[in-house]
């Protein structure tokens, strides 16, 4: 006849002493597949955005409570250890400080090399038509701050918040869609960052982005390039409220940059942030 079969946990309860432990570890085990996620991750440098750096390292804490056996932890640490080598110092400092830092002020900016002109969506499609090659990255990372681009994009972990982070702008727009969306940031704004038009019933206007809201307030960020520029509506005191057609991007940002900054400007921000990427080849 067929032995008589146990299911799992029949047998654990025949002794608790090593029963329990097991017991405990079956029903907190780590996520296999996660983990192998993470560890292939650990070493992927370039093309993260701040925020998906804080989920990875949030979820590698959350890792360490499961059970997983004596040399667990100990793995889930080393991933920890290789992954925080390859972060950046802007990165690191970042996220040591649980807060965004703040973007530099404009009297901190760099001064725009120059001589600057007045750039169209068609001269720079012109110039990107065939890939670009031979660029220079630290002068992309300079144009990047001199345009003001940084006081309001993070880029590689680095640069304000009010606006997109773009460290991964290259696996979503094409060369042409990133010109426009800087010559033309009107002509197609996310309803994410998408500023509002206030009314209040005293007759005033505010025009900012609204950034939180309850049952009975309004917080309206004024002011993209100072995320401390915001203001507080009672919702008792609005009369209406319109979404704005206007970007709260500038649509000169680029008029002060000479030929060279630009190509080095679209080439670092199309790089994910590897200076060595083909782009500087």
């Amino acid at each position: 006849s067929k032995p008589k079969q146990h299911d799992m946990g029949d047998l654990l309860a025949r002794n608790g002493g090593y029963g329990g432990t097991i017991a405990s570890m079956l029903a907190n085990q780590p996520e296999k597949e996660k983990i192998h996620l993470t560890m292939v991750l650990r070493n992927l440098r370039y093309g993260w955005t701040l925020d998906e750096r804080r989920v990875y390292f949030e979820w590698l804490n959350q890792a360490k409570s499961r059970s997983g056996g004596a040399s667990y932890q100990g793995f889930i640490d080393n991933i920890r250890k290789e992954a925080v080598a390859n972060l950046s110092e802007e990165e690191k400092l970042a996220l040591d400080a649980k807060t965004l830092s703040p973007p530099p002020t404009i009297e901190e900016l760099p001064t725009p090399i120059g001589p600057g002109r007045k750039w169209f969506l068609e001269e720079l499609a012109a110039l990107t038509k065939q890939p670009l090659q031979g660029r220079d990255f630290k002068n992309g990372k300079r144009a990047f701050a001199a345009s003001r681009c940084i006081q309001c994009h993070r880029f590689g972990g680095l640069g304000g918040a009010t606006g997109p982070d773009l460290t991964n702008v290259a696996g979503r727009f094409s060369y042409r869609d990133l010109e426009e969306a800087i010559v033309d940031p009107s002509k197609v704004i996310s309803d994410q960052y998408r500023a509002s038009v206030i009314e209040t019933s005293a007759g005033k206007v505010i025009t900012g982005r609204i950034t939180s809201e309850n049952d009975n307030t309004v917080t309206v960020l004024i002011d993209p390039v100072d995320p401390t520029k915001i203001i507080e509506l009672a919702k008792a005191d609005i009369e209406q409220t319109q979404p704005s057609r206007v970007s709260l991007m500038p649509k000169d940002l680029l008029n002060s940059l000479n030929e060279d900054e630009v190509l080095d400007l679209l080439a670092y921000m199309m790089s994910r942030g590897n200076p060595n990427a083909p782009l500087f080849k």
